[in-house]
This record gives structure tokens, C-alpha cells and sequence, in this order.
């Protein structure tokens, strides 16, 4: 009975898929084919599955399969209470304090809830079955990267098929995405974000795509707060650099120098904005948390002099770890995999531009996406001590710090085209 469900689901899915990429590659001048797309798509559902499998039989500890047991019963709650499914998990105590960390503040728990809540939906459909809600979580995450991929080959159009290779098929991004958390739900908004924004940049701003830019925004903001504001002096520097006749790393230097200013002088603001001293909390909470797995970290304190102490560590975390000698498990072999690979890319790419290296990447597009991505893997750097999270977490922004020099690699002819 499963098995026909799922193959039913499917069906219906692939077919559904196929007429709308046929309709959105019409529009965007037929990027690549259908049948790469629905490749990629079953490819992407066959990773959550296995993910949902791995989770289930092998390792002791999900958050997927937790999420997925509350959602069920949410889900009866959504069947015979509406009212009390809606109100569920509404809290409002130091809803002033954005930053706060406390169990019960509605910021530091509305990811799970909006994630739960959507599983209890799905399982209106799914019959509760985890697996078919696999599929479903995949139709929203990957038209994240839809949108990204969509974008990045309009930059670099003779490298698209590269392009697709990294966004779709990097492994830890395919794997870890594909899985029912939040990482998930963040891929997707932020690629709807960064969609509308360089429709608005790049064409005209519209009520449409100022709404979905602000409704993308607000979404990965319940989902996991720093990774919305990491964007906002992306975005803001990116609009700069191509509204205005200036270099374009200029307007990136002067808001990141201004905001690194802000970072360290929030607290004098108010102590609900002291943001040293948040990410060092949140960070003593992933220390005191126990794993198989730990990367030696020191604990961070809310002044300038730990923060510059800790870069160090932070950037080895998430640029060069796992080391080859600390490969105990196949994700392990996987993170360090792609750590060479990472620098494959980049060696490649510099040999390939050359001299041009430097002002190809000086495109505010691929500047923006760089910052993002530096800022996001730093940031993780120096909060989370575990390798298993830290893959997790990095992958969108792995992608993101590749795209630029993928898209430098010498296309077929020998000439770049701008």
C-alpha cells in the first residue's frame, strides 16, 4: 500500500514538475532542459529519503524524526481544533528581545514551530507518512536553488551547465538540504530572496517582488534569525554597487567597516542588542551540549580582543576541517572530500582568469554572494563546535562562495563573455 502511494505521489509530482519547468524555462529564455530538472528534483527527494532512512535505522539522534512526531500531533490538533493548532506554540515572553535565547522566547523556537506546522499540513495529505512529506518538503527547497541557479547562469551563461552541477549536485548541500529540517525552508526563501532582489537591482522594482523579498526575508528570520541579517549589508552593498557609478567593492568595504563597527559597539545601544554578547551565548549553548565529535573551541567573550583571537579557530573550522586524519565516519569522508574539491575549484579558477581574476570578481552579483557566504561560514565557525553541524549548516553557503569562481572557469572557446 506504501509503496503504491509513493509511486502514485511520484507521478503526479514528476508530471506537475515537467509542465511547470516547461512553462518557467519558457520565460527565463530555457536555461536547461526539462529533463535535467526533473533529474535533479528526483535526485533531490532520493536524498531526503535516505536522509529520513539514515535517521530512522542508523544513527540514535533526528530532529527530523522529532519534528516529524510533534507535527503528527499537530496535525490532529489542525483536524479537530483549528483554533487550538493556530494558537499552539505562540509565545510572547522577551518578545522585545529579538537576540534572546531563552526556551521560552517566541525567536529562539519559531523555526521549529513554522517547520512543525508545515509537517502537520503535509500530513493532511500524506496520510502522515514521513516519507511521502519528503517529497512535498522538496518541492519548496528546491526552487531555492531554482532561483539561484536561474540568476547565477544569466552571470556566466557558456558555464550553466557547471553551475547546475555545483547548486544541484554538491553533495553536501543535495544531502543535508534535502533532509526535513530547517536548513531546508532556509534555502528556500533566501533563494526567493535573493530572486526578487536582483529582479529589483537588475530590472525594476515591483509591489510583487518587493513583497516576496519582504516575506522571504521575514521567513528565514523565524527560521534561524542570524542568517537573515547576515543578508541585509549584502543586499543593501549589492543595490549600491550597481545603482551607482563606483567601483563596486567600495560600497561592500564602507558597510561591512561600518558594520563590524555596529557589531561590537551594539551593546552600548542596548543591552537587548548586545550581539557580542549573544553569539557568545549561543555559543556556550552549543558547547555545553554533548556529541560524539567535538572541535576544540574557546569560549567566546563579548569584546573585541576574543573575537580576533578566535578568527583563527573559526575560519579552520569551516574552511579546513575535518583534517584527513579525522575522518571516523562517511560524512566525515564526505566534508573532507569536498573541502578538496573546494580548493580544486579555486585553484582551477585562478588558473584559468589569471590576470582577470580579480576584476571578474569584482561584479557586484558575485561580491554579494562571497560576503554572504564569508559571513555565514564564519559565523558558524564561531559558534558550533560539532563537524556533523557544522557540514550541515555550511552547505547553502558553500554553494554561494562557489558559484563566483565556478563561473570563472574558462568556458569552451577560451573567451570569457560578460
Amino acid at each position: 500500500m506504501h509503496l503504491t502511494l509513493y509511486i502514485i505521489t511520484g507521478l503526479l509530482y514528476v508530471t506537475g514538475f515537467s509542465l511547470l519547468f516547461r512553462r518557467l524555462n519558457h520565460k527565463q529564455g530555457k536555461p536547461v532542459a526539462d529533463k535535467w530538472l526533473i533529474s535533479a528534483f528526483a535526485l533531490k527527494v532520493m536524498a531526503g529519503i535516505a536522509y529520513g532512512y539514515l535517521y530512522a535505522h542508523v544513527f540514535e539522534v533526528s530532529d527530523s524524526w522529532a519534528y516529524f512526531e510533534e507535527s503528527l500531533i499537530e496535525c490532529h490538533k489542525l483536524l479537530t481544533q483549528p483554533s487550538v493548532f493556530f494558537s499552539t506554540g505562540l509565545h510572547f515572553n522577551n518578545a522585545g528581545d529579538l537576540f534572546s535565547t531563552a526556551d521560552d522566547a517566541p525567536w529562539s523556537n519559531a523555526g521549529e514551530n513554522l517547520l512543525i506546522k508545515l509537517l502537520a499540513i503535509f500530513n493532511v495529505f500524506s496520510g502522515g507518512n514521513y516519507y511521502i512529506n519528503v517529497i512535498f518538503f522538496n518541492a519548496l527547497s528546491f526552487w531555492g536553488l531554482y532561483c539561484l541557479y536561474v540568476i547565477a547562469q544569466k552571470h556566466a551563461p557558456k558555464n550553466r551547465l557547471l553551475l547546475f552541477g555545483l547548486i544541484f549536485f554538491l553533495p553536501s548541500c543535495l544531502f543535508w538540504n534535502s533532509g526535513i529540517d530547517k536548513d531546508g525552508l532556509i534555502v528556500f526563501f533566501t533563494g526567493i530572496l535573493i530572486y526578487a532582489v536582483h529582479y529589483c537591482i537588475t530590472v525594476k522594482p515591483t509591489a510583487g517582488k518587493v513583497a516576496v523579498g519582504v516575506i522571504g526575508f521575514m521567513f528565514i528570520f523565524l527560521l534561524r534569525n542570524v542568517n537573515a541579517l547576515i543578508l541585509l549589508p549584502a543586499i543593501a552593498a549589492w543595490w549600491i554597487a550597481v545603482k551607482y557609478p563606483v567601483k563596486p567593492y567600495l560600497p561592500f568595504l564602507i558597510i561591512y567597516s561600518f558594520g563590524i563597527l555596529f557589531f561590537f559597539l551594539s551593546g552600548h545601544l542596548s543591552p537587548a542588542l548586545n550581539l557580542p554578547f549573544k553569539l557568545a551565548e549561543k555559543q556556550h549553548q552549543f558547547l555545553a551540549l554533548q556529541a560524539n565529535t567535538v572541535l576544540p573551541l574557546t569560549p567566546l567573550e563579548p569584546t573585541v580582543k576574543s573575537y580576533a583571537a578566535i578568527l583563527p579557530q573559526a575560519a579552520n573550522h569551516v574552511f579546513l576541517r575535518p583534517y584527513i586524519t579525522e575522518i571516523k565516519s562517511p560524512f566525515h569522508l564526505m566534508a573532507f572530500v569536498e573541502i578538496l574539491l573546494i580548493l580544486l575549484v579555486l585553484i582551477l579558477a585562478a588558473v584559468s582568469a589569471g590576470k582577470q581574476m580579480v576584476p571578474r570578481l569584482a561584479q557586484p552579483f558575485y561580491l554579494f554572494l562571497v560576503m554572504i557566504a564569508l559571513s555565514g561560514l564564519l559565523l558558524i565557525g564561531y559558534t558550533v563546535p560539532f563537524p556533523g553541524a557544522i557540514v550541515r549548516y555550511k552547505a547553502i553557503y558553500i554553494v554561494c562562495l562557489l558559484i563566483p569562481f565556478v563561473s570563472l572557469l574558462r568556458p569552451k572557446g577560451g573567451k570569457y563573455i560578460n
